[in-house]
Order: C-alpha cells, then sequence, then structure tokens
C-alpha cells in the first residue's frame, strides 16, 4: 500500500513539474492588418498550425505590441509554427488571397504579423 502511495506521488508531482515547464515555454503570436485601405469589403480569418484562431474584427495601421484590442493574438508553446491569413470577399469575387507562412517562437516573444493591403499582390 505504501508503494501505491509513493507512486501515486511521484505521478503527481512529475505531472505538477511537466505542467511548469510548458507554461513557462510559452510566447504570444499577435496578427493585425489595414484591410480598411481598399475598396473592397474583406473578411480575414487567421490559422496556426491548421486551426482556426479566428476572425480580424478591427484594422489597424501598425502592430505595435501584443494583445493591441485590433490583433487577434495567441499564446503558444514555443518552437516552429506556420499560420494562414485568408482572405475573402464579403460579398461578390475579387480580393482573395491566401498568405502562408512560419514563424519561430522563443520564450516570451510576442511575433507581430501585420498583413499590408497595400503590399498585397492581389493578381
Amino acid at each position: 500500500m505504501k508503494a501505491i502511495n509513493n507512486l501515486l506521488i511521484l505521478f503527481i508531482l512529475l505531472t505538477h513539474i511537466t505542467s511548469c515547464e510548458k507554461q513557462d515555454n510559452v510566447g504570444q503570436v499577435t496578427f493585425g492588418a489595414n484591410y480598411h485601405v481598399i475598396n473592397c469589403i474583406t473578411t480575414v480569418d487567421i490559422y496556426i498550425d491548421g486551426q482556426h484562431l479566428g476572425q480580424l474584427q478591427n484594422f489597424t495601421n501598425e502592430i505595435t505590441k501584443c494583445d493591441q484590442l485590433e490583433n487577434l493574438t495567441k499564446k503558444l508553446s514555443t518552437g516552429d509554427h506556420s499560420y494562414k491569413v485568408e482572405i475573402r470577399p464579403l460579398q461578390g469575387v475579387g480580393c482573395t488571397k491566401d498568405i502562408l507562412g512560419e514563424f519561430s517562437l522563443s520564450k516570451n516573444e510576442c511575433y507581430k504579423v501585420f498583413v499590408d493591403y497595400y503590399e498585397i499582390d492581389w493578381d
């Protein structure tokens, strides 16, 4: 019985230590766009590592920090990640673009992805 109790305590301690390590190895990524600068109303959906993060609700002219109200920000584990920015017209055709990218996130880093509509090659 004592051996089972010791194993249980060891398991709890290891779980706690592992979870603390994971919490310490995080950073943030933030997305923003100046989609108000063109005459085509679009939606901007963000995907990280294949998972839908959300849709931008407000435009911004620049990203100065993580957790800006206009941005979509997510805490992630450190390491390599990929993203997809999916731009679609609200109505009709045109103004369609997928922007793919990768980034490596360091501990406590704020990685910024600014989608500059002036720089997009709309084809």
